[in-house]
């Protein structure tokens, strides 16, 4: 018995002692397969969105909005009209409220669905559609560009100039989540967010001012803003259709295919090229100018003296700045130190422009600066006899209303009881005729009669003319 006793408390102890297992490399690896799989299977279901799609009333939905008669085109022309107005006051809120009415979306996702579903009749009509109303659009805002009485260009007109790559993301990724949105079964309200983002008819429109005025600068670059944007909406919604394996109306042959799909990205990269030298011409001359504000800042420093003015611009890639001085004169030799050396590091021009001395057709900016400073000096001279006036306006109603007048009236006079004397200008008509009144406002006791307030006025009025020596009081 306790033998057997001994031999169970030892075979835990036994147990104890027995070393871990280590898992061999193909354990290892088949835990790592295995977690990767869970992984994978939680992100597939997270992220599926086959299953979500309804191609039917996707596709019927936007064949709907291709087509261009009727209210669509009437919605159209009257969201020009906003836009224009919005464009033309520099107002943001308008031009998106009238690019959520625009129906442009329509014919351009039209254009993307019958790519992807080898449609080529709804891909001709989305052709066709698109082009009315994209002429239409430019027509309308010509029109009211060129009865519009502001004719400069506002910052919202300039931003449609210089599409960038950004423009072209933009583009895609508001695509993508438009036909994703317009997709689902259940509806959402993406679409009006996606219209926003993509500025469909900003562009026309601004195309539409360069058109009116002959600036082709604005014509060409909005009118490119227009193509970036219609062709990657496109682009996104063919490939958002071929992943959701819509049903394809005709079956190409592969060479067919091929051969489609090649122009088809041919297209899209010549569109693309020029939006990366924007972008990249523009972060570029972004550097640069920080880089030269940094240098002005720094550099162009002088005890007295203050840049009143700085522009930077770039020509060919160089920048030319100008910067006008105000206050004391900078020594030429240290202008002339500033500008080799502005040479020397940027490969450009600098022009200083300081006191009389104005150089390479800055005439104009230096006359500001003088005349800023001929207007401070003669403001301060106004502002210098309003004040002496104003002393002596007051001296002398001093001298025309003693202190001790009110004190002498309520002692002649004690059946007062509100009393206010003071002097008001001359002239019934005439505001500015040059000379004050004494008046007296009083209060009789409620004891006096009518008759008998009537009578002290006048008392009151004749002592007051004695004693002021004026034939001119009022007593009211």
């Amino acid at each position: 018995m306790q033998d057997e006793q001994n031999q169970a408390e030892q075979i835990p102890q036994a147990t104890q002692n027995t070393p871990k297992e280590i898992p061999t490399a193909e354990q290892t690896a088949a835990g790592w397969r295995q977690f990767i799989g869970l992984l994978f299977g939680f992100l597939s279901d997270r992220f599926s969105i086959i299953d979500m799609a309804d191609p039917k009333s996707t596709i019927e939905g936007i064949k709907k909005d291709v087509d261009f008669r009727g209210f669509a085109l009437w919605i159209l022309i009257f969201s020009v009209f906003i836009a224009a107005i919005g464009l033309n006051v520099n107002s943001t809120a308008v031009v998106i409220g009238a690019m959520l009415i625009s129906p442009l979306m329509g014919p351009i996702m039209g254009i993307g669905l019958s790519l992807g579903i080898n449609d080529f009749s709804l891909l001709s009509k989305s052709l066709k559609n698109l082009g009315v109303a994209a002429g239409i659009a430019l027509l309308t805002s010509a029109l009211y560009f060129l009865v519009s009485p502001i004719s400069a260009p506002s910052n919202e007109l300039f931003a449609r100039t210089n599409p960038t790559l950004l423009d072209v993301l933009v583009a895609f990724f508001g695509g993508l989540a438009g036909i994703l949105a317009g997709s689902r079964k259940e509806k959402s309200n993406v679409i009006p967010g996606v219209a926003i983002a993509t500025a469909l008819m900003p562009p026309l429109c601004t195309a539409g001012f360069g058109l009116a005025h002959g600036d082709w600068h604005y014509f060409f670059g909005a009118l490119y803003l227009f193509l970036i944007n219609s062709v990657l909406i496109a682009t996104a919604t063919t490939i958002v259709v071929r992943y959701l394996r819509f049903p394809m109306v005709e079956i190409l042959d592969p060479i067919r295919s091929k051969k489609t799909q090649r122009w088809f990205s041919i297209a899209i990269v010549v569109i693309i090229i020029p939006s990366i030298w924007i972008f990249y011409r523009t972060v570029t001359n972004s550097l640069s100018q920080a880089r030269v504000e940094e240098y002005v800042s720094e550099t162009i420093v002088f005890p007295g003296a203050e840049i009143v003015k700085e522009e930077i611009a770039f020509e060919g890639g160089s920048p030319k700045v100008s910067v006008v001085l105000f206050g004391d004169l900078v020594p030429e030799n240290l202008t002339m130190k500033w500008i080799k050396e502005f040479e020397n590091i940027f490969k450009g021009e600098l022009t200083i422009v300081q006191g009389e001395n104005p150089k390479d057709g800055l005439l104009e900016m230096t006359k500001l600066v003088n005349l800023y400073s001929e207007g401070r000096a003669e403001a301060k001279n106004f502002q210098d006899q309003i004040n002496q006036l104003e002393s002596e306006l007051q001296v002398l109603e001093k001298q025309l209303i003693p202190s001790s007048l009110a004190d002498e009236i309520k002692v002649n006079y004690p059946g007062i009881s509100t009393l206010s004397v003071g002097t008001v200008q001359g002239g019934i008509t005439d505001s500015t005729s040059g000379y004050r009144i004494p008046v007296a406002f009083v209060t009789w006791s409620d004891m006096l009669s009518p008759v008998e307030v009537r009578m002290k006025n006048i008392q009151l009025r004749r002592w007051l003319e004695i004693r002021l020596q004026s034939d001119t009081i009022l007593v009211k």
